[in-house]
């Protein structure tokens, strides 16, 4: 998995200016002048290169300050080897960040990106879209060309951006795909193995008696499959049923976004959408050892997980299906092997109820979908998504952490 990174370059014209009070500088922003918490806090420690990415590792001269900065400003240097300092005042979520040091050629646009102290905190427990002006300046041989500001709109922490044109946006990678850059990879962030409230529904799972413990079963894949349907069971019981609100205020033609429920909304709501299932569940899949993939396809999302060791064979999940009324458990010729073993094994009892009947079509529609889509998850369209989890925290997207209610 690619993590893909944005950074903005703007420049603008040639002319020499030598008046500190005259010098050309423009404050900028990226993403569509809209600053998400969630993407600052998931990507903190993300390594900005990859090791192997040769051409990204060239510095850009022009590009200064933090490479993969989202707010800085455009400056014309009016003098060969001029000082120039650039401060992010303080604000409600950033504490005042300044970079300074020698711009060499003169004539010559310049995008500097001060490293802004984020205030972690704050960005968390914003749960609401708010403007907030955002006040630069710049000084040029220790004098001030004054102050100019930036006005973003800061979306709420459960807004997740997925993809941005790239008509709009330079990038750090070669991932243009169908006019956008994929970010997928930031679904990861809403994926919590630690949340507090996972331990609640794994005792529920084994009060089903449908496994008597979760272990790691390498080669038994439909032991493997049996876990997943206690966790699924003990989430039916619990009523949780799918709601098709996806509605994130604030939309933009070049980012696109959508509102996720964290874990404890989702039970707390008993609903839950297609994205704030697949990250619940796969949340309550790597607690227990299990590694899962979220899966987007045009307007939808569902998870798989894979069984044994490798990664060669692998299960949809369509978490959709969890609390509907008219289903049955009908045997396909393509249904997963794992399915039909556990299938065979369960007794009767248990293969009359529904929790047992929306597990197994979940797992046809998903698995069918995966097989239909693979050629277009193999071409890294950005439309299809195939994002693996283990890899998301390798990459250093870690888990948006959990906040108490207050």
């Amino acid at each position: 998995m690619k993590i893909t990174v944005l950074a903005a370059f703007v420049l603008f014209g040639s002319q020499q200016l030598l008046r500190a009070d005259e010098v050309e500088w423009t404050p900028e922003a990226n993403m569509d002048h809209q600053l998400f918490p969630a993407l600052i806090i998931a990507t903190a420690t993300v390594r900005p290169v990859e090791p192997e990415d040769e051409e990204a590792e060239k510095p850009d001269p022009y590009l200064l300050g933090e490479r993969f900065g989202l707010v800085g400003v455009s400056v014309k240097n009016p003098a060969e080897n001029a000082k120039v300092k650039v401060t992010v005042k303080e604000n409600e979520l950033m504490a005042a960040s300044s970079w300074s040091g020698e711009l060499a050629e003169a004539g010559k646009d310049y995008f500097i990106a001060p490293k802004v102290n984020y205030k972690f905190d704050r960005l968390r427990q914003t749960t609401q879209q708010v403007p907030m002006n955002v006040t630069f300046e710049v000084e040029i041989d220790g004098e001030s060309t004054g102050e100019k500001y930036e006005t973003l709109q800061v979306r709420s922490i459960n807004d997740c951006p997925f993809a941005v044109a790239n008509s709009e946006e330079t990038l750090d990678d070669e991932n243009f795909i169908a006019g956008n850059a994929a970010l997928g990879w930031m679904f990861a962030a809403y994926v919590n193995e630690n949340h507090p409230l996972l331990d609640k529904i794994l005792q529920e799972a084994l009060e089903t008696k449908i496994v008597t413990a979760f272990k790691v079963t390498t080669h038994e894949h439909e032991e493997t499959l049996r876990q997943v349907f206690a966790l699924w069971s003990a989430l039916q019981k619990r009523g949780l049923q799918y709601s098709s609100a996806t509605t994130t205020p604030g939309g933009s033609e070049t980012v696109q976004s959508q509102f996720v429920r964290f874990i404890d909304q989702s039970l707390g709501n008993t609903q839950a959408n297609c994205v704030d299932g697949s990250v619940l569940f796969a949340s309550l899949l790597r607690k227990i050892s299990i590694e899962p993939f979220l899966v987007t396809i045009p307007g939808h999302m569902y998870v798989g997980f894979y069984l044994g060791a490798g990664k060669s064979q692998f299960i949809g999940l369509e978490t959709t299906v969890m609390g509907l009324a008219d289903v049955a458990d009908e045997k396909k010729p393509g249904d997963p092997a794992a399915l039909t073993a556990l299938r065979d094994k369960l007794d009767a009892a248990i293969k009359s109820r529904r929790d047992w009947k929306t597990f197994a079509k979940a797992v046809q529609v998903g698995t069918e979908d995966l097989t239909r889509n693979k050629e277009k998850f193999d071409a890294a369209d950005a439309n299809y998504q195939w994002i693996d989890l283990a890899e998301a925290r390798s990459e250093g997207i870690m888990p948006i952490p959990y906040a108490a209610a207050k």
